[in-house]
């Protein structure tokens, strides 16, 4: 049993999509991630870091279940703001809703090429055995602001994430598609591969 350190239900259920697809190409990996009841204090992710943010999290929820914790931190780079929001994604204008959030992003870019559109989603998985055992994994992908905000599907700044190859958005995906090309999917796929090799 893993416990996942995360409030972010989206979140939660994106890994359990990643973890059961994961199963069905190999059937004998058998891993159960919970989510952790405990409340996770907003100032654990201060850092500069997504690294840093996901072992803080890790620590704080292994101090109260001693169990092995998964967490992580992931975030929005814009190459035009030299890589803003960043670690600092779920928390910028704070007074603005989400749906606030991505029109006004898509209202920057409205009059822009592509090619300064340009940004990324980066997933950053700490798995945390002990205080003195914890490994990293990094997932990035590749894509591009859209102008306009399309899809419902997907979570923050999804309906704006637009993936080149596929022409869509995060945001018009279906679950299962997001979760076998996203950030969130490589980072975790290079957790589960680490896992099921048991080399820890």
């Amino acid at each position: 049993m893993f416990y996942f350190a995360t409030k972010n239900e989206h979140k939660y259920n994106e890994v359990l999509t990643i973890l059961k697809n994961y199963k069905e190409e190999y059937p004998t990996f058998n891993l159960e991630i919970k989510k952790v009841e405990i409340n996770i204090p907003e100032e654990i992710e201060s850092f500069n870091t997504y690294y840093d943010n996901a072992v803080k999290k890790a620590q704080y929820v292994y101090h109260h279940v001693f169990k092995p914790v998964i967490a992580e931190d992931s975030g929005l780079e814009i190459d035009q703001l030299l890589g803003f929001p960043g670690v600092a994604t779920s928390k910028i204008f704070p007074k603005l809703t989400q749906e606030q959030k991505n029109q006004a992003f898509a209202n920057m870019v409205s009059n822009l090429p592509m090619e300064f559109r340009k940004c990324r989603y980066v997933c950053r998985v700490v798995v945390l055995f002990d205080f003195s055992r914890y490994y990293s994994f990094e997932g990035v992908v590749e894509g591009f602001l859209s102008d306009v905000v399309i899809g419902s599907n997907g979570f923050g700044f999804d309906p704006i994430f637009l993936y080149p190859s596929m022409a869509m958005t995060f945001g018009q995906m279906d679950i299962n598609v997001k979760c076998s090309i996203s950030h969130r999917y490589i980072a975790f796929k290079k957790l589960f591969d680490f896992l099921r090799e048991g080399s820890y």
